[in-house]
């Protein structure tokens, strides 16, 4: 059975500041700190479903992610990793984000399901996500909006 993360956050902007940097699938290292360098492979392009990114991960290790779903009007994407160096498997995230009602901010909504693989610690791989993908790069956009 695949291990569900989930975290969120209110960021310190409009939604209109927010999701050009989501939807942008080769734009991660421009704020998230855990991410060296991402291009984008086989000349794709930053909003085509197919796109693959390859990301350098800080201090090291890499991911391989492929964008499934965009969707402008819901403001949400999906992606799934189809190659890395972690011991990750089956791995589909997704990011939805939505105005808050008040003070013009966004709720950002980010999840992944994914399977470890036979004898990696589980607990280790969903704080790594949870805590070092997720909350890390939320709260580092959220540093870089304000300003």
């Amino acid at each position: 059975m695949p291990h569900t993360v989930y975290t969120s956050a209110i960021i310190q902007a409009p939604l209109a500041t927010v999701w050009p940097l989501f939807r942008d699938f080769n734009g991660l290292a421009g704020w998230h700190p855990g991410i060296a360098q991402s291009r984008l492979e086989a000349d794709g392009r930053h909003d085509a479903i197919g796109s693959v990114r390859y990301l350098t991960l800080k201090p090291s290790g890499f991911v391989r992610e492929q964008l499934l779903m965009l969707d402008d009007p819901g403001t949400a994407l999906r992606y799934s990793i189809i190659e890395t160096d972690l011991p990750m498997r089956d791995y589909i995230a997704g990011v939805t984000l939505r105005p808050v009602t008040e003070g013009g901010a966004t709720l950002v909504e980010w999840w992944a399901d994914f399977r470890v693989e036979d004898g990696a610690d589980l607990q280790a791989a969903a704080t790594a996500v949870g805590q070092g993908v997720f909350a890390a790069g939320l709260a580092a956009l959220n540093e870089k909006l304000r300003g």
